[in-house]
């Protein structure tokens, strides 16, 4: 590892997984870049391309599985400075930003098009990359560009030249830098109940506690919370993790869950509907082994 780059940027060798992913299982990596602005994150993700030196960027790491076996570096921007800016009913945030602080200064604003979105605990570059969704609302609904850095250039990627789809998108080789939305204004009470309606749908549904979300996308026709719950695996625990009794779609790190715990929790899953309905559950939370 080049000292220099290490001297001066935020760095932690060897650092532990819980600090770098929602559900928090243990273990460790090869180490962990914090940047506190643009120009340190392009310069350490050049220098991790360049040394051909595995590596993947995270922003709260929401949809995040890490093997401690993984033999990589992490580029983390929770320490980055967060900016944001409203011009009429346009947007303009940095990649770092928080979906909740987002809707935070758009809701001032009286802007509308963050509120399904409010409760998912991702980055606005995370959401991006995976173009989130809740309750039938996308980040990309609203979304103007991206500003992405490749190929040792700064590029603006308009929406119409992003391939992209329900959870999936074409950005993984990109360094999303920031991104303009184009919002509409709205009545404060209407945004209000928008939101008031989508915390009591999320609460009523969600389990709290550590998990990486939804782990399976829905397949066509079936909500995969309700085949894993038709094959008696809610509440199964295995470790320190369990299969939520609340949404069988999410699995819990109760207690000190390691990633074997919660990869062998998602086989079981798997191999359950597989067995009984034929179908294939397809992972949506991202897995890095």
């Amino acid at each position: 590892m080049n000292k220099k780059i290490i001297l001066n940027t935020n760095y932690v060798e060897n650092e532990n997984i819980s600090f770098l992913t929602t559900i928090k299982t243990q273990g460790n990596i090869c180490g962990a870049f914090y940047p506190l602005n643009e120009r340190e994150l392009k310069n350490i993700y050049l220098f991790l391309k360049e040394n051909r030196l595995p590596f993947i960027i995270v922003g709260n790491g929401s949809n995040l599985l890490i093997s401690d076996k993984a033999k990589l570096y992490v580029i983390s921007t929770k320490k980055m400075k967060q900016n944001i800016k409203i011009k009429n009913n346009d947007l303009y945030v940095s990649a770092s930003t928080p979906l909740a602080k987002v809707f935070q200064h758009t809701y001032k604003h009286n802007l509308s098009g963050f509120e399904e979105l409010n409760g998912i605990p991702a980055t606005i570059g995370g959401a991006i990359k995976m173009n989130a969704s809740a309750f039938g609302r996308s980040v990309f609904d609203n979304l103007e560009y991206v500003k992405v850095f490749v190929n040792g250039k700064i590029i603006k990627l308009r929406k119409e030249n992003i391939e992209y789809s329900h959870h999936k998108t074409n950005l993984s080789n990109c360094l999303i830098l920031s991104a303009k939305f184009n919002l509409r204004k709205e009545k404060y009470y209407n945004i209000k109940n928008t939101l008031s309606n989508c915390i009591i749908k999320r609460n009523a549904s969600q389990p709290k506690g550590l998990s990486c979300g939804s782990v399976f996308k829905n397949p066509p026709h079936y909500f995969a919370g309700k085949l894993i719950e038709e094959c008696g695996l809610k509440g199964l625990k295995i470790g320190g993790g369990e299969i939520s009794s609340t949404h069988a779609n999410f699995i819990l790190n109760t207690s000190n869950a390691t990633f074997n715990d919660i990869k062998r929790l998602i086989i079981i899953c798997q191999d359950a509907v597989k067995n009984r309905f034929g179908i294939d559950l397809e992972c949506e939370v991202e897995i890095i082994e």
